[in-house]
């Protein structure tokens, strides 16, 4: 309810993140692609197409190729825009109920819709719905990268994690785990997408525009030290949910700028350490890339669905009552500066599936394919 009476109307007005893709579809179709990353451009092309009434700037901070997708939608006008693309992610979260089905272990023939009703009361989803955001994009093809790893098609997996690259920071830890435990089929596949949409965005954007991308992510990262430079971005970092949210929180005017970042790298690099000790698990390393990823608002944490949903199918009490918790606690990003407290069972939830590793490398050969093996059902 609280979605539909004040977050919808306000997407519609052009105040959320739908603002940017449609943006940045209408440049790539009027060739405008080389200035995508230039500040001054965007924030012109935003208030010709969105006029909102007051100065109101979301940049474009995403590889070129994702663009490609916006392009068909900014045919249509911005309001009508919208809703197909809601339309299009509601679909894909059908599909992910599919995909996730035979992860969960709880649910009778009599109650199939708890799968749909799990994915929908966790904030972070209809949050992006409603946002107009890609996160359900990244959602799926995390889901269907997890269905190919249980069906033994580690290739493929990579594949779709690679095509995720338009939110890179959350990818990239993932690889990294991949490729230190050795799943060089993963890693190959992960990299050829990965390879082909950045050369597809170079040959947009040009070098000068691929110059431009670095020095924006660089401005919206270890640069970001003022409240100006929060503004100009969008980029708040206690709204976070992830170790830079927690860290930037706790010693927020407390240690210099360069003290924190560095305490926010070797805290990153501790905890990628500790899930590379643990045998292969698509879930944790999830957890890992979310608690890592430098940029990880709350709709961006609609991938950690996978991690709840299998520690609430997983029998342990503490994994089940920490997902519960995770469950509800993105809640918290309602309030402005405040999403970091979702960090906290997160972290909490992590620490706890590094003590249940699979019992067996599930995807050396698939965990279906294990289970069958073993005269097991394959759920």
């Amino acid at each position: 309810m609280l979605l539909a009476i004040i977050y919808v109307p306000l997407a519609l007005r052009g105040l959320d993140d739908f603002r940017q893709f449609y943006t940045g579809g209408y440049m790539v179709r009027t060739r405008h692609v080389a200035e995508l990353y230039d500040y001054d451009t965007q924030q012109r092309f935003e208030d010709l197409l969105i006029p909102v009434g007051r100065p109101f700037m979301l940049p474009i901070n995403h590889l070129a190729f994702e663009d490609l997708l916006f392009v068909p939608l900014s045919l249509l006008t911005y309001t009508v825009a919208y809703w197909v693309f809601m339309a299009f992610n509601g679909a894909l979260l059908i599909l992910c109920v599919g995909l996730l089905r035979h992860r969960l272990k709880i649910q009778p023939d009599q109650r199939k819709w708890l799968s749909a009703l799990l994915l929908l009361a966790f904030f972070p989803i209809p949050r992006a719905l409603e946002k107009g955001q890609d996160s359900i994009i990244m959602l799926t093809l995390l889901a269907a990268a997890l269905w190919a790893l249980d069906h033994g098609k580690e290739f493929l997996a990579g594949l779709l994690v690679g095509i995720g690259i338009f939110k890179f920071q959350i990818v990239i830890p993932i690889a990294l785990l991949f490729l230190v435990w050795r799943r060089w089929r993963f890693f190959a596949g992960f990299s050829a997408s990965t390879v082909a949409a950045s050369l597809v965005s170079l040959w947009l954007v040009g070098l000068d525009g691929a110059r431009e991308y670095a020095h924006m992510l660089l401005s919206m990262s270890v640069r970001l030290t003022s409240d100006a430079d929060m503004f100009r971005y969008g980029t708040h970092p206690r709204d976070m949910i992830n170790l830079r949210g927690l860290l930037s929180a706790i010693f927020h005017g407390n240690l210099p700028h360069g003290y924190v970042q560095f305490l926010i790298a070797a805290c990153s690099v501790i905890v990628l350490l500790a899930a590379a000790r643990q045998r292969p698990s698509l879930p944790l390393a999830i957890a890992a890339a979310s608690l890592t990823s430098y940029h990880f608002i709350v709709h961006d944490a609609s991938i950690l669905i996978i991690v709840i949903a299998g520690a609430l199918c997983s029998g342990l009490v503490w994994n089940g009552a920490v997902a519960a918790l995770l469950l509800i606690a993105p809640l918290c990003a309602m309030i402005p500066d405040h999403g970091y407290l979702a960090a906290i069972p997160l972290l909490g939830l992590f620490l706890l599936m590094l003590g249940c590793a699979p019992e067996r490398d599930e995807f050396s050969a698939g965990a279906c394919q294990s289970a069958i093996a073993e005269g097991s059902p394959c759920r």
